[in-house]
């Protein structure tokens, strides 16, 4: 008798527990090793950080405890495929992250939407990647289209510049695209592209380019050109040692203290970012917490992106009042006015690319400085590019 009173005692018990939440599971294949994980591990070090610290509080909402499974795939499109393959068989996931690469983004995230995933692609900025994949495809990265439209609107109205020369690479389409955006813009709001040349990754010489602008009848108002950080140290030293002085709007990857201390010769670059600490409180708070847990702030800015992305989740699973992974991903692309260290996002309106605050940055003294920052309309974002 005493047994059995007992065991209905525990079963009562067990029945007025409150049930545990189910945790909250991102899967990811990106790059920790390899060329890409300057861009991937730091976005990946955002989202852990977020995911410590709601975990600190009872995870997302309070209550879903978030669980990170990486798979490095070390900049390798083979080991990108077999790798996301084998976490999707094993791991039931309410998310997935790729790499920024383009064709890593396609691969992976292909075999997750499979899965009815929520997936998005680091700092990958391509705006057609989206497209191809198809709907519950995500950017979070202000895409291509978004700084070559934001660059055409402060050219004219804040550089008050007529007339501008492209320098561009098809290396990737970051560089081949962006600048196409913003003649798009640039045109369209009255501006002329006097000009274009074309460089190499690694190219290292740049004297053709430089011979070229000079050659013009009068020097363009502003040089929208995409040398990386490897290249840009060269192309900015034989650009002025030419004596060429057009205003130069570069990438967003100028954001880097190895290019911030070149000295004098890159006083007046500017560059674009989502990220600049100095904006709001929020976002000198994560980068001071960055800083302190990482030992630098050189990769604040896909960390930052990373970070904020996680709010957008928490903010999704509050509105879908679900962590199934259907909800989440339909929920996802509704959002609006999520306040973020980057800023204010909103998707719903602008398809599965992310409308948010684009800052222009000056070097000046080694540092960046915010100039402005840009929100732009739809209709003052180009139509992606295939």
């Amino acid at each position: 008798m005493f047994k059995k009173w007992m065991m209905a005692l525990a079963i009562s018990m067990l029945l007025i527990l409150p049930a545990r939440a189910a945790e909250f599971v991102i899967g990811t294949v990106s790059a920790k090793t390899g060329f890409m994980a300057a861009y991937d591990a730091p976005f990946m070090q955002g989202v852990n950080m977020y995911a410590e610290q709601a975990n600190a509080k009872g995870g997302l909402l309070g209550k879903h405890r978030v669980k990170v499974i990486e798979r490095d795939d070390q900049s390798d499109i083979q080991k990108t495929t077999v790798f996301t393959a084998e976490l999707l068989a094993k791991e039931k996931l309410n998310l997935f992250i790729s790499s920024a690469l383009t064709p890593h983004a396609i691969s992976t995230s292909a075999q997750a939407l499979k899965k009815n995933l929520l997936t998005v692609h680091t700092i990958a900025s391509q705006p057609t990647i989206p497209n191809r994949l198809g709907e519950g495809s995500y950017l979070v990265m202000m895409s291509d289209a978004h700084m070559g439209g934001t660059y055409a609107k402060y050219a004219i109205e804040d550089l008050g510049a007529k007339t501008a020369y492209l320098v561009t690479s098809d290396f990737d389409p970051y560089t081949e695209f962006l600048p196409l955006y913003f003649k798009e813009k640039f045109e369209e709001y009255g501006g002329k592209v006097v000009g274009q040349s074309n460089f190499t990754y690694d190219q290292q010489e740049f004297s053709s380019i430089v011979s070229a602008i000079k050659a013009l009848p009068k020097e363009p108002d502003v040089l929208m050109a995409m040398p990386f950080d490897n290249d840009f140290p060269i192309f900015i030293n034989q650009l002025r040692a030419g004596g060429i002085k057009s205003t130069y709007l570069g990438p967003d990857v100028l954001d880097l203290p190895s290019v911030k201390g070149l000295g004098e010769i890159v006083d007046g670059v500017h560059y674009v970012t989502m990220a600049a600490p100095s904006t709001s409180p929020q976002a000198t708070a994560f980068a001071q917490a960055y800083a302190k847990k990482h030992g630098s702030e050189d990769s604040v800015y896909p960390a930052m992106v990373g970070y904020s992305f996680m709010r957008l989740v928490e903010a999704a699973i509050k509105k879908a009042g679900s962590i199934e992974p259907g909800a989440v991903r339909a929920a996802f692309g509704k959002l609006s006015g999520i306040k973020t260290e980057i800023g204010e996002v909103t998707f719903a309106g602008f398809g599965a690319l992310p409308n948010l605050p684009v800052h222009i940055m000056r070097i000046e003294g080694g540092k960046g400085k915010v100039i402005k920052s840009i929100k732009l309309k739809a209709s003052e974002i180009p139509a992606p590019r295939s």
